[in-house]
Parts: structure tokens; C-alpha cells; sequence
């Protein structure tokens, strides 16, 4: 086996390497790896999402009544949510309630639970939107396909008139 060597002179390695800073080189080079991996963790995370996602892509589905339902009025509209809802000065996030394809108008939700009975008999399409406390959108939504068996009585849910941002 052989063994190399290098001859190279002292003076040569100092100009190549100097000694004194190597030490302060190392720890500088630890310090903008550790940054650069903070920055890169940041990134990955992106923003997270106001309400209680955590940064998970939020969701909002309805629960009750079920797809193809017949109901009797009044009836309840249950909706699940990865997201607290609250009202919009408190900066939580809500969701727009709206019937057969009307966004126009809608009602502001922010409990998920919400009493039905001012929709005629026959089929009607009820969707939700779940929507940040400005009122825009986040993106999810739901919608079920109901049909009511007999007119409601008062207006528990009217839609309000919605502009076209949601105000």
C-alpha cells in the first residue's frame, strides 16, 4: 500500500487557508445553515389560515340534513367545520348560507347550526361557503339537495342582500 503525501510549504497552506479565521469561518457557516433551514421551515408552512386550522387546508361539510332528504319545515342545517366560527368583528371565520344557486343572496353564519323555515315545498339546492371575517372566500364549500314537504311559517333564516363582496 502506498501512502502520498504532500509537500506542500507552510507559507503556502496560510495563503490558501488562513488558521486564525477558520474557527470564526465554522461558526459563521453553522449560523446561515441554521438560518437558511428556518427560513426554508417557514416557507414549507406557508400562512396559516385564520379560525383554528393550523395551517391544515380547512373543511366544511354538511351534516344534516343528508343528500336527497325529504324535510318538513322547520328544519335544522348542520354543518361540520375544521374552523371555529364566530362573528366577524371577532376575526373568526363564518360561512355564507345560500339557496338554489342564488349567491346573491345569503345569509352570515356563524353558529353550526341553523333553523330553516321560509323555503316553499319542492326541491331546493342549500349551500355553504366558508369564508374569512372580511368575507372573503376560503375556499371549501358544501352543498346538499333537499326537498320540502310543506311551506314554512315566519323567516327564521332570510338570506340578506349580498354585494359583490359579500356585503
Amino acid at each position: 500500500m502506498r501512502i502520498h503525501t504532500r509537500n506542500t510549504p507552510d507559507h503556502a497552506r496560510t495563503a490558501l487557508a488562513p488558521r486564525a479565521s477558520s474557527a470564526a469561518y465554522g461558526r459563521g457557516l453553522l449560523v446561515a445553515t441554521l438560518a437558511a433551514g428556518a427560513l426554508g421551515l417557514a416557507a414549507c408552512s406557508g400562512g396559516a389560515a385564520s379560525g383554528s386550522s393550523g395551517g391544515a387546508t380547512p373543511t366544511i361539510s354538511i351534516v344534516e340534513p343528508t343528500e336527497g332528504a325529504t324535510v318538513s319545515q322547520p328544519f335544522t342545517l348542520k354543518v361540520d367545520s375544521s374552523v371555529d366560527f364566530g362573528a366577524t368583528d371577532t376575526g373568526k371565520d363564518h360561512f355564507h348560507l345560500t339557496f338554489d344557486g342564488n349567491a346573491q343572496q345569503y345569509t352570515v353564519e356563524t353558529k353550526p347550526e341553523v333553523m330553516i323555515n321560509s323555503l316553499s315545498p319542492g326541491r331546493h339546492t342549500i349551500k355553504v361557503t366558508l369564508q374569512h371575517a372580511d368575507h372573503s372566500p376560503i375556499g371549501p364549500e358544501a352543498q346538499v339537495n333537499v326537498t320540502v314537504a310543506n311551506a314554512g311559517g315566519g323567516t327564521t333564516s332570510t338570506p340578506a342582500q349580498g354585494g359583490g363582496n359579500g356585503y
